[in-house]
C-alpha cells in the first residue's frame, strides 16, 4: 500500500501523541522520536511497496491466456440471466438445416 508523505505525518503525530499519554512514559526528546517513528514507518512503507511488487511479477507469471470459445472462458464472464441461452420453442428444432 503506498502511503502519502502528509499520511506518513499523520501516523507519526497519532504515535507521538500516544506515547505521550501513556502513564510511566516519560519522552525526553520528542522531535528525535517524531524523527525516528517517521523514518520507520517510510522504511515499512518502502518495504510493504516492493513485497507488494514481487507479488504482483510472481502472480502475472501464473496467468495464462484463455483461449476464446473455451469453457473457461464462459466460466470467468460473469453471466447474467439475460445472457444466457433461451429455450427453444415446443415443436422447433434447435438447430435449423438446410435442406437445400
Amino acid at each position: 500500500m503506498r502511503m502519502s508523505r502528509e499520511r506518513i505525518f499523520h501516523l507519526t503525530d497519532l504515535i507521538v501523541k500516544e506515547l505521550g499519554a501513556v502513564p510511566g512514559v516519560h519522552v525526553k526528546a520528542p522531535d528525535e522520536l517524531r524523527t525516528e517513528v517517521m523514518r520507520a514507518l517510510s522504511e515499512e512503507a518502502k518495504l510493504a511497496d516492493s513485497i507488494d511488487g514481487e507479488v504482483r511479477k510472481i502472480l502475472a507469471s501464473y496467468s495464462r491466456p484463455v483461449p476464446e470459445g473455451s469453457r473457461e472462458t464462459f466460466s470467468s464472464r460473469r453471466c447474467t440471466r439475460a445472457s444466457w441461452p433461451t429455450p427453444t420453442r415446443a415443436g422447433s428444432s434447435a438447430r435449423r438445416h438446410d435442406t437445400r
